[in-house]
């Protein structure tokens, strides 16, 4: 066979998807990738380092990682047998779509959002109907639930806080979603930590309620690449099935307990970045950006004519943000998510030689 057959045998569906690519740019301060940007301190790390070279590595972790579902069910407030665990969220929504979404049914996305959501429907071939965020970014309900009505049993997915836009729904908003939608609800919430509506103790109240969630924001774990959902115990066992074995390895299962046994440290953290997050929300709308956003996560979300500008004077200076005009609606918009004290001040001053020099 010669390569165009063998690629011919390559599912359609993915084919047709644009691969996720993000170029590696050098910068000092990276404010792209909705990092925590507070590293774990060196005695913990060295705690860590001392189990990894103590234990056989020649062996397989846990088939359940008993403990971490424990320490997890202590950090949600939800039952331990309700809670699966995988290598990332993004393999939880994999596995969420696995056993929920079909090409009859499809997916419906709350635009614009993570785009991962899409990428997983789409090679799927689950057909993907898009809902519009309102102008403001808010979420709307109204359109929400009159397309969940039109596609029953379709897989609902909803980010809040919202990935880019930091949009939240609030409880009344997701009941009333909940209510009107006959398939699953797919509520990710890597990002509720820094704020926006907890939805665990929804999940008595609606078994077709699934969380996501993640190390890789508050817990400032992106490196480990972990990531659980939260649901009813029935419906997680069924999940379960399509989950692929050993899918956690026994360095980041250790690391997850040791940062769910310090729960203090993320606190002060957290504390630390919602509060940078208002200092640049209210320093933000003193400067001529077309449009600021409310956010609920560790980003904000600016909107300017001059966006590529911006964009190279901050990355000249040291600065990394995230240009999301590729996104629906978001065109002229960048996405900054909250540095250090440190990296705030700097990010500050580029702003500041930015506008007063033009």
């Amino acid at each position: 066979m010669n390569p165009n057959e063998v690629m011919a045998l390559v599912n359609k569906s993915v084919r047709n998807i644009n691969t996720y690519h993000l170029d590696p740019l050098p910068a000092k301060i990276k404010l792209d990738q909705n990092e925590n940007p507070n590293d774990w301190p060196l005695e913990i790390k060295n705690e860590i380092a001392e189990f990894c070279r103590k234990r056989p590595w020649n062996r397989y972790p846990a088939f359940v990682p008993e403990n971490l579902k424990k320490l997890l069910a202590e950090y949600t407030g939800h039952t331990s047998d309700g809670i699966l665990a995988g290598n990332g969220s993004n393999e939880m929504l994999l596995v969420l779509l696995l056993s929920f979404a079909n090409a009859k049914a499809g997916v419906v996305l709350c635009q614009p959002t993570f785009t991962v959501y899409n990428l997983l429907a789409s090679g799927l071939g689950a057909g993907v109907s898009p809902v519009m965020l309102n102008a403001d970014m808010s979420f709307n309900v109204d359109s929400i639930c009159a397309e969940v009505k039109r596609r029953p049993g379709s897989v609902l997915v909803i980010c809040s806080p919202n990935n880019p836009t930091g949009s939240c729904l609030d409880e009344a908003q997701i009941r009333t979603v909940l209510k009107a939608h006959t398939g699953i609800l797919v509520l990710d919430q890597a990002y509720v930590e820094f704020g926006g509506y907890n939805g665990v103790p929804l999940l008595k109240e609606y078994p077709n309620l699934i969380i996501t969630r993640t190390f890789s924001k508050a817990m400032a774990g992106a490196g480990l690449r972990l990531g659980y959902m939260l649901g009813r115990p029935e419906i997680i066992k069924e999940i379960n099935k399509i989950k692929l074995p050993y899918n956690i390895n026994f360095f980041s299962e250790h690391v997850a307990e040791i940062l769910l046994m310090n729960r203090e440290l993320v606190i002060s953290q957290i504390e630390l970045i919602t509060k940078g997050r208002e200092e640049l929300y209210s320093f933000f709308r003193t400067l001529p950006f077309d449009n600021v956003y409310p956010s609920g996560a560790n980003f904000l979300l600016v909107r300017l004519k001059r966006k590529k500008e911006l964009f190279d004077h901050l990355l000249g200076c040291g600065i990394l943000v995230r240009d999301v005009s590729g996104y629906p609606m978001l065109e002229n918009c960048l996405r900054i998510n909250v540095g250090t004290s440190g990296e705030n001040s700097e990010l500050k001053r580029a702003m500041e030689g930015f506008f007063s020099a033009r």
